[in-house]
């Protein structure tokens, strides 16, 4: 049986390996690990989507609180569609293109320092690993291949000692990403409109916008961790507590009105 220091010697060696991966598959064009990458874009999936559903579903209920008309229905819900879509994708531009300008300046400050500030780098390089458990000889050479590729050796300091993602922000993307699935969204709570009226129009759309929250909040679940239909149940619950006090504020301001 080998000796107790040569199977701790192993483990570390494989705790390198994948830390290390990146690098390593890089020099030798054998390709990574493959995670799933749909979670780049969870965030403005979901909170687009889900907004879309509860802003125009609670839109459509405020109006609907306080008119049967079904041409102003339709034309509120229609009205709060683009408008939002309009908003979000803005809004999600402007704020992604300031993460992305921040993420550019940082990174080129630090490539400055890489080039200019060798030894602090280093330095900074063989704290980050050893917070990790190497030691010895072992990091003496994890330290040696990682600081060999300046570029690969970048990316490691923004992501483990600034804390940026592995991808740059994609202003242009996320925008695109936000407005639609604001629109798709937005779209359940209008479209009974296009076909009925009245209470059946108003049941078909709340049903519909139930289905859709439902279906995000799996989503939610099957690309992180939960229960699909705890989350599912829950965006309903939220969605309807909305709808339930834009009806009765539409019913208030309709009487009054």
């Amino acid at each position: 049986m080998p000796p107790p220091s040569d199977n701790a010697f192993g483990r570390a060696v494989r705790h390198v390996r994948r830390i290390a991966r990146p690098w390593t598959s890089r020099l030798s064009g054998r390709p990574s690990e493959g995670h799933q990458k749909g979670g780049n874009f969870l965030r403005e999936l979901v909170f687009g989507a889900n907004d879309g559903l509860v802003s125009n579903v609670a839109l459509v209920a405020a109006v609907a609180g306080g008119t049967s008309n079904p041409n102003v229905i339709l034309l509120g819900g229609i009205a709060g569609l683009v408008a939002g879509a309009i908003s979000m994708a803005l809004g999600a531009y402007v704020s992604t293109k300031s993460e992305h300008e921040f993420c550019a300046s940082e990174e080129a400050r630090e490539r400055w320092e890489v080039e200019n500030m060798r030894e602090q780098e280093l330095a900074e390089t063989r704290h980050i690993f050893r917070l990790k458990g190497i030691t010895g000889p072992l990091l003496d050479e994890v330290v040696a291949a990682v600081s060999r590729d300046h570029e690969q050796w970048i990316k490691l300091m923004m992501t483990e000692e600034l804390g940026f993602a592995d991808q740059s922000p994609k202003p242009k993307l996320s925008a695109t990403v936000m407005g639609l699935a604001f629109s798709v969204g937005a779209l359940f709570p209008v479209v009974p409109y296009f076909l009925a009226e009245g209470d059946a129009a108003f049941i078909t759309s709340l049903s519909l916008t139930a289905a859709a929250l439902f279906g995000v909040g799996a989503l939610r679940a099957s690309m992180t961790t939960g229960s699909m239909w705890r989350k599912g149940l829950e965006m309903v619950v939220l969605g309807g507590a909305a709808v339930a006090i834009a009806n009765l504020i539409g019913r208030a301001v309709g009487v009054n009105v």
